[in-house]
Parts: C-alpha cells; sequence; structure tokens
C-alpha cells in the first residue's frame, strides 16, 4: 500500500510556503561555521548548522538559503562536499554546489539515497523545503579538512546512511544529527535506537571536545555531551522494559515516562516524530520508510 504522504508530496513540493529565512557565519578555530533556520512570523524553526573547513563543506543546509550558502562556499573556494547523511536539511544545497564543480560524497547508501527524488512529508517540506538529486561519490575513510585528516566514523541510527567526521588534530567531532540534545525526547518512526546508542558508545572511543552538531553544536564539553545522551537513552531503556514486563501498552508507557512534548508537534508530524517512536524503537525496532527501502534495494 503507498503512503499517504507519497501520494501529496507533489502538492506540498509546489505550495507557497510563507517562510522566511535566517543567515549568518562566523568563525571556530580553522572553521568557518554556517548557521541557518527558516522561519514563520520571525520564529526560528530549529536552526542546521553547516561547517567549511578549507575546500571542504561539511552538510549543505536547506535549500531556501541556497544563495546565502553558495555565496560563502564559492568565497571558500569548496571544492568537496561531504554529506553526514541524505535528509533535506543536510543535502538541501548539494546539487546546486554540485552543479558548480563541487565533488559530493557521502556513504554508500547516502550515495543511492541522495541519487533520486524521494517523497517527503509534510512537516519536512514546512521546516526544510526540497533536496534536488544530486550524483554523490562514495566517501572514502579519509577526507582533507583543511590543512587536516578527518576520519571517516560510521553513525547510524538517526538514519541508515548516516556518517560522522572525526578530526584528531583539532579534537573536533562532525556528528551530523547523531547527537541534537542529551535528553532527546522523541524519534521519527525511522530512527534506530540499538544502532543509535551503538554509535555514541562508537564516539566515546574517540579523543574530542568540540562536538559540530547539525542542529546544537557543544564547542566545548562535546564529549560530556554525548555521555550524557548515551546515560539519558539507556535510563529511559530500562524504565521501558520495565513497564513493557508489567504489561503496559505503548501509550501508557509514554503517558509513565512523562516527557512527552505538546499535542501540536504530534499533529505537524502526522505521528512520524513522537515519544512513542522512541518507545516502539527501544521495545521492536524502528519502522522503515518504503522509499529509503526502495531505493537502497536499487543497484548503485
Amino acid at each position: 500500500m503507498t503512503p499517504l504522504y507519497h501520494l501529496l508530496d507533489p502538492l506540498w513540493r509546489h505550495f507557497p510556503f510563507p517562510a522566511g529565512h535566517t543567515f549568518d557565519a562566523s568563525a571556530f578555530e580553522d572553521a568557518t561555521v554556517l548557521r541557518m533556520a527558516r522561519t514563520y512570523r520571525g520564529r526560528e524553526i530549529l536552526p542546521v548548522y553547516c561547517y567549511v573547513v578549507g575546500e571542504t563543506l561539511v552538510d549543505t543546509g536547506i535549500s531556501s538559503v541556497a544563495d546565502e550558502v553558495v555565496t560563502a562556499a564559492r568565497r571558500a573556494k569548496v571544492g568537496r562536499v561531504v554529506l553526514t547523511h541524505h535528509h533535506e536539511d543536510h543535502s538541501g544545497n548539494a546539487a546546486r554546489l554540485a552543479s558548480f564543480g563541487a565533488e559530493v560524497l557521502a556513504t554508500d547508501s547516502g550515495v543511492r539515497l541522495v541519487a533520486g527524488e524521494l517523497p517527503r512529508r509534510f512537516y519536512q517540506h514546512v521546516l526544510w523545503g526540497e533536496a534536488d538529486p544530486v550524483k554523490a561519490r562514495v566517501v572514502p575513510d579519509v577526507v582533507p579538512l583543511g590543512r587536516f585528516d578527518a576520519h571517516v566514523v560510521p553513525a547510524s541510527g538517526h538514519s541508515v546512511d548516516q556518517l560522522a567526521l572525526h578530526v584528531p588534530e583539532r579534537g573536533w567531532l562532525l556528528s551530523g544529527d547523531a547527537f541534537v540534545a542529551e535528553k532527546i525526547k522523541v524519534f521519527r518512526g525511522d530512527e534506530d535506537f540499538h544502532e543509535s546508542c551503538l554509535t555514541l558508545e562508537r564516539f566515546l572511543t574517540l579523543d574530542f571536545d568540540a562536538l559540530l552538531c547539525a542542529h546544537r553544536p557543544r564547542f566545548t564539553g562535546g564529549k560530556e555531551a554525548i555521555r550524557a545522551k548515551l546515560a539519558w537513552l539507556r535510563e529511559l531503556e530500562g524504565r521501558v522494559k520495565e513497564s513493557r514486563a508489567k504489561g503496559r501498552s505503548v501509550r501508557r508507557i509514554v503517558r509513565e515516562l512523562g516527557i512527552e512534548p505538546s499535542s501540536s508537534f504530534y499533529t505537524i508530524t502526522f505521528g512520524d516524530v513522537t515519544t512513542a517512536n522512541l518507545v516502539r524503537s527501544i521495545l521492536d525496532g524502528p519502522k522503515r520508510r518504503v522509499e529509503v527501502v526502495r531505493a537502497l534495494s536499487t543497484a548503485s
């Protein structure tokens, strides 16, 4: 059965969402930090961060801020783009930058996921907009970041194709969406709790202090932030499994956790980003997206 959002996606692509945007570029050590967000009635909706180091841009941001991102990239003479994963707030300007000659790199699964038009849900159009298909190459194990070497670290969980970049010489970890917050309260329907915890455990074996997250960077104390998030998730896991052992339903477990966001959050995402999904992922694993399964089953 075709999901409803697959049928509605063509309509949403052409709907004139009344969004504005903000953009700012600032320096952090050897990196230029690009911060951007869509706005509604002047209010920012979940800022997105991308990072320029030398001629490499890590993630490309949202397509409604394309002019500013491209201008910053061309000023820095960016010739290489590394996508931490395929989501539209990370790959939104990759096709535009590729049209100016930039090489686009992603994981093997990421290459296949950015190659085509993936149907998106309503809230994805509201928050971030489109991401045109782009031809990418598989990222090598080590990528130049200016005068430093960045080591590719597998980082699945938030998405099947996610990677992180570790720069030991600078004590940096560019983590995509593997962090986001210490006390995460919601999951997308396809997020994998088990893989997310394994990724955080992998991060804790690395030497870094700056956590260059795509939404909430921690320029100092980054490793402790990762440790705090892992502890939070393990605490939730224990509480969820204890409740399930008592025969509790997912709905009741969510009430017992007492961390569910407002109902408006559930409404705008049509149930795709919820505390219930976090509970289900702990108990049963993630629910795969049809479009992702199809793209990954297609030969690259």
